[in-house]
């Protein structure tokens, strides 16, 4: 089993839990911090070190896109996955181009553990 350091940014804990427990089924052992505003990941990224960061693009007030900024300007290496079911193509493009990894539908979560594999061993 690997150890991984997750941020989830996500509205809902209970979809947060989703998340762990698919990495948690594809091998990883899981560290977690679940927040949804801005304030939180900023203070997140200061006091901890991730390898990896999940964001839904349907947080009330803090979208997807503001959290990528935050994660190029405080944690610029972390890799960045956009776990969502809401975000255009035009948006997807948007932070494909500001250094987003990956985007992942929610229906497609079961392939979260194999994504995030493949991302960390590049």
């Amino acid at each position: 089993m690997k150890n991984i350091r997750v941020l989830i940014i996500e509205e809902f804990k209970y979809i947060a839990d989703l998340n762990v427990l698919e990495l948690k089924r594809g091998g990883f052992e899981v560290y977690s911090q679940h927040i949804y505003c801005e304030e939180a990941m900023r203070n997140a990224l200061k006091e901890n070190k991730f390898d990896i960061i999940l964001s839904d693009n349907s947080t009330p007030h803090f979208n997807a896109i503001q959290a990528l900024f935050i994660r190029n300007e405080l944690s610029p290496k972390t890799p960045f996955i956009i776990v969502s079911e809401d975000v255009s193509p035009e948006s997807i493009k948007f932070a494909m181009k500001n250094r987003c990894c990956a985007y992942l539908l929610k229906e497609n979560l079961h392939q979260l553990a194999i994504l995030v594999r493949n991302i960390i061993a590049r």
